[in-house]
């Protein structure tokens, strides 16, 4: 019998399309499901049973005729609730947009999940307007890590990530501006891709100034799911006049072809960070496993531009995110500032001061990035690096005065690769003596997703996937 809990995507796509299951035997399980774990979690946000049932209902019956329905046909999938998701309300996880009516259309990539047979079923939480590494808001609180209640699943698709780590769904949606997929996927034990600039289309735009470092991208149980989920939404959309055309091969494909022999850079710390033994031991099984399978492996002590002023760089960027932030919710804050969480509306209000001389100094260093990464990848075709220093932090948010001075900032690793738009993926690898996930982060030339997705599934196949045992109060981690 196969564990509908935490069976993947690919798994319960089958059973749909062989008759051993039907569309509304796997809608009423994922609800009853989230019925009796998300109360634990607070990962899911809007939730619409009847809708759901009638969706399957109608999707089986276009099964039962033969109809052709799609790679994803009867797939429960919750939806970011950065996203729209038609006939559900879009808060962008601020109290200030709680009472927000439901949308009456789907983002680019909801649209082509839908398409897919996909049955679009909720929203999971996220912080406000998807900036911090925890998740957690006003509208409706603290979001819990599955393998262990009193840490953070990460943000800002830390709703996503507990949900598909909880086995509530096998799919939801997500995206990463500065590691939020990664870094949520990584402290809950998934894979977890931030795909190349442009692979997935975005829109409708809500930030027109928003810098190009966003990506939308899935959150699933496998490298495989993963692969399944970038073949249904890569592709060029002519409203999206960034997006990339649909890559010439399956992403699916690409997996079953063998790996040519590469060679692997290993970098640590990149000059500003400290990971705790935990991660550099994941990192050095993670290196052991390539060289032994044939790939050529090594170290490279490369320190990010501009190390010497740490953390300033990522104070930058993220003041000018801040400031992006606080255009598009400027008539919002205006008219209903008190709505907002407190220490949200200050950010804005931080953003609001961006100077003209700290937007040169952040473009200045995002052109060094592009040139430091482009020497990288002349000497390697993979790079091999944590994702984050450290296992899950609090549910209430890390220390970020600690993290700063003990060098274990959370976004150290990933947010070069959303200002550079490299594909970067977070993969599981093992377990920290604390019981909490660990993992390493591969990140492959522009555009090789393909190469990317192959490196992860040989270590997952070696380091093999996590999975917490969840009940509502009690977690405990397998392999």
């Amino acid at each position: 019998m196969t564990d509908l809990n935490h069976a993947s995507a690919t798994e319960l796509l089958a059973l749909v399309r062989d008759g051993a299951l039907s569309a509304r035997e796997l809608a009423d399980h994922t609800l009853d499901r989230i019925a009796a774990v998300d109360p634990a979690l607070n990962a899911v946000v809007a939730l619409d049973p009847e809708r759901t049932r009638a969706e399957a209902d109608a999707l089986a019956e276009r099964l039962a005729r033969g109809e052709q329905v799609g790679p994803l046909a009867g797939l429960p999938v919750l939806v970011k609730d950065l996203e729209d998701a038609a006939g559900f309300p879009t808060t962008r996880g601020t109290s200030a947009l709680r009472d927000a009516p439901p949308v009456t259309r789907d983002s680019f990539h909801v649209a082509r999940l839908r398409a897919a047979g996909a049955l679009i079923i909720g929203k999971t939480n996220t912080p406000p307007v998807g900036a911090g590494v925890h998740t957690a808001n006003d509208a409706f609180g603290v979001t819990r890590n599955p393998w262990d209640p009193a840490r953070s699943p990460g943000g800002s698709s830390g709703g996503a990530a507990a949900a598909v780590a909880a086995g509530l769904v096998a799919l939801g949606t997500a995206s990463d501006g500065g590691g939020s997929t990664r870094i949520p996927a990584a402290l809950c034990g998934l894979p977890g891709l931030k795909p190349s600039r442009g692979r997935i289309p975005q829109g409708p735009v809500r930030m027109p100034n928003w810098p190009q470092n966003t990506c939308p991208t899935g959150m699933a149980r496998t490298v495989r799911d993963t692969a399944l989920h970038l073949d249904v939404a890569a592709g060029h959309h002519a409203r999206d006049p960034h997006s990339l055309p649909a890559p010439p091969d399956s992403y699916l494909h690409a997996l079953d072809t063998p790996l040519p022999k590469l060679r692997v850079g290993v970098l640590a710390t990149l000059g500003v960070a400290a990971p705790r033994p935990e991660m550099l031991a994941a990192l050095e099984r993670v290196t052991a496993l390539l060289r032994g399978e044939g790939h050529e492996v090594r170290e490279d002590d490369a320190v990010l531009p501009d190390a010497e002023t740490y953390p300033r760089p990522f104070q930058l960027r993220q003041k000018l995110l801040a400031y992006n932030r606080y255009l598009g919710l400027a008539d919002v804050l205006a008219d209903r500032r008190e709505d907002f969480e407190p220490w949200f509306a200050r950010l804005l209000d931080d953003g609001s001061g961006l100077t003209p001389e700290e937007t040169a100094a952040h473009w200045t260093h995002r052109s060094r990035l592009d040139r430091w990464t482009a020497d990288l990848f002349d000497r390697h075709d993979l790079l091999l690096l944590p994702t984050v220093a450290t296992t899950a932090w609090p549910a209430d948010g890390p220390d970020m005065a600690g993290a700063v001075r003990e060098r274990t900032l959370p976004i150290a690793y990933t947010s070069v690769f959303n200002d550079t738009g490299h594909p970067a993926m977070s993969v599981p690898a093992g377990l920290a003596p604390d019981g909490l996930p660990c993992s390493v982060q591969l990140v492959a030339p522009h555009h090789r997703e393909d190469r990317l997705l192959a490196a992860a599934q040989l270590v997952e196949e070696s380091e093999g996937t996590l999975r917490p045992s969840m009940t509502p109060g009690t977690t405990t981690g397998t392999h």
